[in-house]
C-alpha cells in the first residue's frame, strides 16, 4: 500500500511537470507605427568653420544632408592647439528643451589632451574627454530655439617631435555620439 501511494505521487508529480513544460505559444496582434518627425537637434557650422587653419589648410566642419551628422577635420600641431566655435548644435524644436550627452566610441590615441568643449554663450556646458572611452552623464538642457557652439583642444607632446615633420598620432580620428532626449531621469543605453 505503501509502495502504491509513493507510485501514485510520483506519477502525478511525473504529469504536472508534463503540463507545466508543455509548449503552447499564443500570438497576440501587435502594430507598430512609425510617425517620423523632423530632428529637433541638428548641427550648424560654426563662425570659425571653413576659415584658415594651420599651413594654409582650412578648418573643415561636412554636416550631413538633414543635419544629423558631423566630420570635423583639423590641424594641430605640436603644444596645445584651440579651436573656437567651429560647429555648433541647434535647438530648432521652438517649443521644448532637451538633455544632451556626448558617447565616445573610439577615442584618439597619441594627443596627451584631446577636449571637446561645448558652450552656451560665454558659458562652459560640457568637457569632454575624447581620449577615453564612455557616455557622459546628461547636460543641459538646450533650450528651445537656442543654440551651443562646439570648441576642441588639442595638445601634442613634443618629445620626439621634429620642426621639419609633422606630429605622428597612433589613432587620429575620434568617433563620437551626440545624444538626447526630453528627459534626464535614465542613462542612455
Amino acid at each position: 500500500m505503501e509502495k502504491r501511494k509513493k507510485l501514485l505521487t510520483i506519477v502525478l508529480i511525473a504529469l504536472a511537470l508534463a503540463v507545466v513544460n508543455a509548449s503552447v505559444f499564443t500570438y497576440y496582434p501587435v502594430s507598430i507605427t512609425l510617425a517620423t518627425q523632423q530632428p529637433p537637434l541638428i548641427f550648424k557650422y560654426g563662425s570659425n568653420t571653413k576659415k584658415p587653419d594651420l599651413w594654409g589648410t582650412t578648418i573643415t566642419a561636412d554636416i550631413g544632408a538633414a543635419n544629423t551628422s558631423l566630420v570635423l577635420t583639423v590641424h594641430p600641431t605640436y603644444q596645445t592647439t584651440y579651436y573656437k566655435d567651429i560647429a555648433r548644435i541647434k535647438n530648432q524644436d521652438s517649443s521644448n528643451s532637451y538633455y544632451v550627452a556626448i558617447k565616445v566610441n573610439t577615442p584618439f590615441s597619441g594627443p596627451s589632451e584631446a577636449k571637446l568643449l561645448i558652450y552656451s554663450g560665454s558659458n562652459n556646458v560640457a568637457t569632454v574627454d575624447l581620449l577615453t572611452t564612455g557616455t557622459t552623464t546628461w547636460f543641459g538642457p538646450i533650450s528651445a530655439g537656442s543654440e551651443w557652439s562646439i570648441d576642441l583642444r588639442i595638445t601634442i607632446p613634443e618629445t620626439g617631435g621634429s620642426p621639419s615633420s609633422p606630429p605622428t598620432i597612433s589613432q587620429p580620428t575620434a568617433s563620437v555620439q551626440l545624444i538626447y532626449s526630453p528627459q534626464n531621469t535614465e542613462t542612455p543605453p
